[in-house]
């Protein structure tokens, strides 16, 4: 259990700083690279939603949380860089 939730908090923040590249591509206008990183986060959101939503209330509640930390220090992280 303990190894799935550092997966999903280590899952939340490449998610993240992937959306913030995401972010900048658009903001520079580089289609291409916009289209594929928001087919890849799409995906990998939709994936890391179905492994949390199938856990029990109190091991969902966990994922949740890690996965909302990862987000969280994504952001973070990101906007120290920049």
């Amino acid at each position: 259990m303990v190894w799935k939730i550092i997966l999903i908090f280590v899952a939340g923040f490449i998610v993240d700083l992937l959306v913030t590249k995401y972010t900048r591509f658009i903001a520079e206008k580089k289609i291409a690279w916009a289209t594929i990183l928001s087919g890849i986060i799409t995906v990998v959101n939709f994936v890391l939603l179905t492994m949390i939503l199938q856990d029990s209330a109190s091991n969902g509640m966990m994922n949740i949380l890690a996965f909302a930390s990862g987000n969280s220090l994504g952001t973070f992280t990101a906007l120290k860089k920049a």
